[in-house]
């Protein structure tokens, strides 16, 4: 049972990141790569709360000399094992 199943708007998930080494500064002019600390909150948000969240805090983290700074990544919420419309189940002992 390997399907995915699009519901609602899309979600994003708020992660605090620094910037990485640039292993080939010499031989490219983009920057190095974030690399990914930790989720900034626990759960997930609509686009316009996700970016009105980012820019406030890369704003303060600049503000204040922070070299972090947050982004925001689309996540997609699955719940394995829930079942189809129709589906026979089967009940498990114990639960």
């Amino acid at each position: 049972m390997n399907r995915s199943r699009r519901q609602g708007p899309i979600r994003y998930r708020i992660w605090i990141t620094r910037q990485g080494e640039n292993e080939g500064a010499a031989r490219s002019a983009d920057p190095p790569p974030a690399v990914a600390l930790e989720p900034a909150e626990g759960g997930t948000m609509l686009a316009g709360r996700a970016a009105r969240y980012v820019a406030a805090f890369n704003r303060a983290a600049a503000e204040h000399g922070r070299t972090v700074r947050a982004v925001a990544l689309p996540v997609a919420v699955r719940y394995d094992g829930d079942p189809s419309p129709g589906q026979r189940l089967k009940a498990v002992e114990g639960c």
